[in-house]
């Protein structure tokens, strides 16, 4: 086993893989989605609000909740990049190092 293999497979990002954290965070934009679609019938729904109050509401409440999907969606278009430019430059050692293995 490499230097590299012993200390990188305590680090979060090597347990999903890149891919794996592609899959969470594009589904964690989903979810994020889905309540600022909840949060927004909520506020037009409710009876207590109206006119000036709804619309400062629903800006509120909705300019926080699509900022965090914005941020969601940034991580996992970062993550797709950088998982074709370590595919296309250095595949992992330990990787190759097991499919070896398998084949002896």
């Amino acid at each position: 086993m490499n230097d590299c293999c012993k200390h990188a497979k305590w680090w979060p990002h090597n347990w999903l893989c890149l891919k794996g954290l592609y899959v969470t965070f594009v589904i964690l934009f989903y979810i994020v989605l889905a309540y600022a679609i909840f949060t927004a019938y909520q506020i037009f729904t409710h009876p207590l609000l109206t006119g000036k109050d709804m619309w400062y509401a629903l800006v509120n409440a909705e300019s926080i909740i699509l900022l965090v999907a914005l941020a969601f969606l940034t991580i996992a278009k970062m993550c797709k990049a950088l998982r074709k430019i370590k595919k296309a430059v250095a595949p992992c050692c330990c990787e190759k190092g097991a499919t070896e293995e398998k084949s002896k």
